[in-house]
């Protein structure tokens, strides 16, 4: 497997990129992916898989798959991934975020092709592994077939809270409910390190209607903006917000 190369903001396969491989699975675990994809496999899974990935550290914005590629495995060590889908005009809407030890790209190596791309929201670590090492393991290995299938319907649920959530929610509740799936701890705070156009690429509207529900928010003590992240300072009440329970 060869290092991703960064061209026209997308990571592909390539020379030149710094790149290492894992440390064991025991490691990797104590680094955050504990309760992640990795450890819900068996161990001689995991390790045959991490003995092959590569390690990646990703910039913000980078978008290391398109739909017109081949498939792609990554499990994230660090930060925050989105899969969104885009029209032809511009506009994105988030199908989901990945955390620390979640996995991104088990149904287009399982089911092929969709139209859907990943992308880092922010400096991010993730593991690419290594796809017909995997295809492979669920054909040979029971378990592993089972953990593929357990965490492709989570997934699909959360794409349907996605989707109740796009059809259902105003704005202003859609933009406290990415708030808080974007925010992760700094210093004693939740901080989401996104601009207004990225919060309105990720619910699927334009700027200017997202900056007055972020507006909102702010008036209510809700968050903070600042330039490049916005600070949550009442959690419980951006939660609310985002329920639509007051």
């Amino acid at each position: 497997m060869q290092p991703f190369r960064r061209s026209s903001s997308l990571w592909c396969f390539g020379e030149g990129m710094g790149t290492n491989r894992p440390g064991g699975l025991e490691a990797l675990l104590n680094g955050g992916t504990r309760g992640g994809f990795l450890a819900r496999l068996p161990p001689s899974a995991a390790e045959t898989l991490l003995g092959e990935a590569v390690r990646l550290d990703l910039p913000p914005g980078a978008v290391i798959y398109r739909d017109d590629e081949a498939p792609r495995v990554i499990v994230v060590v660090a930060g925050v991934i989105r899969l969104f889908m885009g029209d032809p005009d511009g506009r994105q809407v988030t199908v989901l975020y990945a955390h620390p030890g979640d996995v991104l790209g088990l149904a287009l190596t399982l089911g092929g092709p969709a139209p859907v791309s990943i992308q880092a929201v922010n400096a991010a670590s993730v593991l690419a592994l290594r796809v017909d090492t995997l295809r492979a393991l669920v054909a040979a290995d029971p378990v592993v077939a089972r953990t593929c299938a357990e965490e492709l319907s989570r997934q699909l649920f959360r794409a349907f809270d996605e989707v109740a959530a796009n059809a259902f929610r105003t704005v202003h509740q859609r933009v406290a409910r990415h708030l808080l799936d974007l925010a992760t701890p700094n210093a004693g705070r939740l901080v989401a390190r996104v601009s207004q156009q990225e919060v309105a690429d990720a619910v699927g509207s334009v700027r200017e209607v997202v900056a007055r529900a972020l507006h909102e928010l702010r008036e209510m003590g809700v968050i903070q903006t600042l330039r490049d992240k916005i600070i949550v300072l009442d959690p419980l009440r951006l939660s609310q917000e985002a329920s639509g329970r007051l």
